[in-house]
């Protein structure tokens, strides 16, 4: 397995994300999943499921696999699930650069603010890619750097203080989506 991530942040504040980021992410996320138009029995993939806070956001009626590097952050995310009625969920240790998936797996996969933690992106979105059926969605949310030379410049600044806490602020979309055969049908910033 790949190094995952180069810091422990996300194994070390796994008992505080949900309080931490929760907030920032979960209605986001939870909105972007409930617009999908999933049909009964799909198969998806949630990359870097963490904590679960998108979980409830999935229909009981489609197949989900959630993966995280962390089994902190899994341990926290199976503890939400059991007793539920999750039983369309399955979660498990996975590294998002070595998708332990054959070829043309998932109908959906599904990956929120990861990009920007892994060493590699590329690679995971290579892996992304490989996993999801021809004709499937791959759904992305992450903090990728900004186009305004601004706030790029300030992103570049914080950046060694970001790394610290486990991610990078000079990703750009261009840098994982350029090489790949597919199409963004939807892109849309978000303000902040």
């Amino acid at each position: 397995m790949a190094e995952p991530h180069q810091s422990r942040v996300y194994s070390d504040l796994a008992y505080l994300y949900d309080s931490i980021f929760g907030r920032a992410f979960v209605d986001h996320e939870q909105q972007v999943i409930e617009s999908l138009t999933f049909r009964p029995g799909q198969q998806v993939l949630e990359v870097g499921v963490g904590t679960g806070i998108s979980l409830d956001a999935y229909p009981p009626y489609v197949r989900i696999i959630g993966i995280d590097s962390s089994d902190d952050m899994l341990a926290h995310a199976i503890a939400k699930i059991q007793g539920n009625g999750a039983g369309h969920i399955e979660l498990r240790k996975g590294d998002a650069q070595e998708l332990e998936f054959p070829d043309n797996s998932f109908d959906w996969v599904t990956t929120f603010h990861v990009m920007t933690v892994v060493p590699q992106p590329r690679r995971m979105m290579d892996e992304m890619v490989r996993v999801c059926k021809p004709g499937g969605h791959i759904v992305l949310i992450s903090h990728f750097a900004s186009r305004n030379p601004f706030l790029y410049f300030m992103g570049t600044v914080i950046n060694p203080i970001t790394k610290l806490l486990g991610w990078t602020t000079r990703l750009r979309a261009a840098d994982v989506l350029d090489r790949q055969k597919i199409t963004v049908e939807r892109h849309e910033p978000l303000s902040w």
